[in-house]
């Protein structure tokens, strides 16, 4: 006997790119509450319909997967839109004039924050110092970060406040630049040491933290992403407030899209502490979930904190830095494992890539029930031996390919020419088996997933640049970069079964879009505007 279906809402007369291999078009599918229930031809869909149906006709519009980012910070990326923006600052005076300009503006703000700066793309290429953000604010702490989030610049107060000054240690993985005569911090901290400054800023509140989730959630809406994989847990300090704020907007229904939480929890305290968390709140809600603990090994490649194993081209008096040390990395992996968590791993460098590598194999070894798939976030400078273990070990890579069009300026300047033939080579990894999902690490860069594609499809910069790609045998097609942000993230966050095609039986997480996107120019990609997104079967955004 056949069930009868009766859908709550039908979509026709459209392209839809389902990516399920048993039937990789249609041209109409059928909701029923936040689910797909039959993918088709027009004419069989359409026919299941009842009265009560929605019936929604697309005008020959393209539906694809519903995108998902497998690696960003969504309350850094509402913070950065809540404070200064340096994204456009082309010199350290940009900065200055930008920072006047907010405190002008915003008079009651007790601390002075800024992230998104770049000094690679300065007219002159140099780390501001304390004594410029001073020329901000004398009397209120500055505290600018940099694009990558691997380098901050304090003030003078802001230092002060910290006692960071000439006779103070540098902290385990961490820096602070000196002035070689007197000794005295230049104001540029590094890795750990930005900490230093960071637990000073009072914690936001619940509201604040709901603020700033509502403005990027509402914005990563806007570009089609229907789930984003979000590092938002940092310690257990300021967990509360966090969860609590994500919770709160999760069964409110104020979260336009589904969030899943990655937590760096540094220490063996933490992470059993996020443990227990996560054993009682496995979801807030129906849009969000405790996820993977994510660490940091080393740092960014702009900063020169990437911890490579030979020293860098353009400062051979330094080979990056690695947060953990081997043991304290495999210490963390290890509890993780005996819980069957997920671990995701920041590693640039080769340095770091080793070790996150060597300590994923360890853990392998001693629990035989660690099924949790083990990833690598970033895994930029990577040797061909590295990517044979990797594919060996189950591991995988969440690349960022917006990383490109600004790092294929200067890889080859840190790393050598010869180091960079085999770095941010996704169709190596894809031909070795190595399964790769599509991030941003917004608000480091944009969170736009067809700038992903296109930055995956060309490895170019916005102005076409190199004409032939930049290190062209590792360019991805159109369908293989729309699969990084819809497939490969849903069975990197191991939730393949729910999401990442267009099936019966998943959900109905989609966005419309004017254009077929793995069929247009590339360039079409970076002008493309999302029609309207779509997240279990709800419109929460249209043009």
């Amino acid at each position: 006997m056949t069930t009868l279906i009766e859908p709550t809402q039908v979509f026709y007369n459209a392209t839809i790119i389902t990516l399920d291999p048993s039937k990789p078009r249609a041209e109409a599918m059928a909701l029923v509450g936040g689910k797909i229930v039959a993918v088709g031809k027009n004419e069989g869909i359409k026919a299941l319909a009842c009265d009560q149906t929605e019936m929604h006709d697309l005008q020959g519009q393209v539906v694809v997967p519903g995108f998902n980012d497998s690696h960003m910070h969504l309350i850094n990326l509402g913070q950065s839109m809540d404070g200064v923006d340096l994204t456009k600052a082309r010199s350290v005076a940009d900065m200055i004039s930008l920072g006047q300009d907010f405190v002008a503006e915003n008079p009651s703000h007790a601390w002075i924050l800024g992230r998104g700066f770049n000094d690679e793309t300065f007219d002159q290429k140099v780390l501001p110092t304390r004594f410029d953000l001073d020329q901000i604010s004398q009397d209120k702490p500055v505290f600018f970060t940099r694009v990558c989030g691997h380098i901050a610049i304090a003030s003078a107060k802001a230092l002060e406040l910290a006692g960071i000054d000439a006779n103070m240690q540098d902290p385990p993985g961490g820096s602070v630049d000196r002035d070689p005569e007197t000794g005295q911090p230049t104001g540029v901290l590094r890795e750990n040491a930005i900490d230093l400054i960071r637990r000073l800023i009072p914690s936001p509140s619940v509201d604040d933290l709901k603020r700033v989730i509502r403005m990027a959630s509402h914005k990563a809406a806007s570009l089609g992403l229907t789930t984003v994989q979000s590092n938002d847990l940092h310690g257990t300090r300021t967990l509360i407030n966090r969860l609590e704020a994500y919770r709160q907007l999760s069964e409110s229904g104020e979260l336009p899209i589904r969030v899943e939480l990655q937590s760096t929890m540094p220490t063996i305290d933490e992470l059993k502490t996020y443990l227990e968390v996560k054993k009682i709140h496995p979801k807030l809600g129906s849009h969000v979930t405790l996820g993977p603990l994510k660490l940091f090994s080393d740092g960014s490649l702009g900063g020169r904190t990437a911890a490579l194993t030979f020293p860098y081209a353009d400062d051979p008096t330094t080979s990056g830095m690695a947060i953990h040390k081997q043991e304290e990395l495999n210490e963390l992996v290890l509890l993780a494992a005996e819980a069957n968590l997920q671990v995701a791993v920041h590693a640039i460098g080769d340095r770091a890539i080793d070790m996150v590598i060597d300590s994923y194999e360890q853990a392998k070894n001693k629990v035989s029930g660690w099924t949790a798939r083990p990833r690598i976030i970033h895994a930029q400078i990577t040797r061909p031996d590295q990517l044979q273990r990797m594919a060996k070990l189950g591991i995988v890579c969440d690349i960022q390919p917006i990383f490109v069009p600004t790092d294929l300026h200067f890889v080859e300047t840190r790393v050598g020419t010869e180091a960079a033939q085999s770095t941010y080579a996704w169709k190596t990894m894809q031909e070795l088996g190595i399964h790769t999902a599509g991030g941003s690490d917004s608000p480091v860069e944009s969170c736009n997933p067809l700038w992903g594609m296109h930055a995956a499809i060309t490895r170019q910069d916005h102005n076409s640049y190199p004409t032939e790609g930049w290190h062209p045998k590792e360019r991805l097609t159109g369908l293989e970069a729309l699969a990084l942000f819809t497939t490969g993230s849903a069975y990197a966050a191991q939730e393949e079964d729910i999401k990442g095609t267009l099936s019966p039986g998943k959900l109905a997480d989609f966005v419309v879009l004017p254009k077929d996107p793995t069929q247009v120019e590339p360039e079409e990609l970076l002008e493309m505007k999302v029609t309207a997104t779509y997240v279990g079967g709800q419109q929460v955004f249209a043009r």
